[in-house]
């Protein structure tokens, strides 16, 4: 790329390492831009985030839209604008950026849960059984999917099944209080199929 001419061996040397520092400080200050745009796009979504958690859905979307064109690979930046057009009530904003979401990390339990949870507030039951029976499926252990299936099954009218997670949601709640709550809606289910 550069050649360097002289006569002198140690002042060839000398401009070889400038040209090599200046490559070096070239390579740094592009993957510094780079790192930015990752960091900026984290910031965002972090910041979207808690946004979502505050149930503040409109400064949310602003967020989360810039993290989504900073990043658009980012599974997490979809995942949470999809709950913030989700909590504004755009139900296929939100499941577009939640099937996203899913695309981009298909071993996320969470987002499977999510999207279950989006279909369900559309009113598409079927689809969202699929969605959380994967979820359950990629965290097996986890109380709060199971619970959020035994729900989704007593929406679909799977009296038998949703009865089944709501046992498996108490045993691996132990007591806690997914586990009360669980009890609580297997009670209140047995209750309205009593004669």
């Amino acid at each position: 790329m550069f050649r360097v001419v002289s006569t002198n061996p140690i002042r060839g040397r000398r401009w070889l390492k400038r040209i090599m520092a200046v490559g070096a400080l070239g390579a740094a200050v592009t993957a510094l831009a780079l790192g930015i745009g990752a960091w900026r796009s984290r910031v965002l979504v972090d910041a979207g985030a808690r946004l979502v958690s505050d149930e503040d859905y409109l400064p949310a979307t602003r967020a989360l839209t810039r993290a989504v064109v900073a990043a658009p690979g980012d599974a997490r930046a979809h995942y949470y604008l999809g709950l913030a057009y989700a909590g504004l009530g755009q139900d296929e904003a939100a499941l577009h950026h939640v099937r996203d979401a899913v695309r981009l990390a298909p071993r996320e339990p969470a987002y499977e849960a999510g999207l279950a949870t989006v279909l369900l507030d559309a009113g598409r039951v079927a689809e969202a059984v699929e969605h959380v029976r994967r979820a359950a499926d990629l965290a097996p252990r986890s109380a709060a999917v199971r619970l959020l299936l035994a729900d989704t099954l007593r929406r679909a009218g799977d009296m038998d099944g949703m009865a089944r997670e709501y046992r498996i949601t108490m045993h691996l709640a132990r007591g806690g209080a997914l586990a009360a709550i669980a009890r609580e809606q297997l009670k209140a289910a047995r209750e309205r199929a009593a004669p």
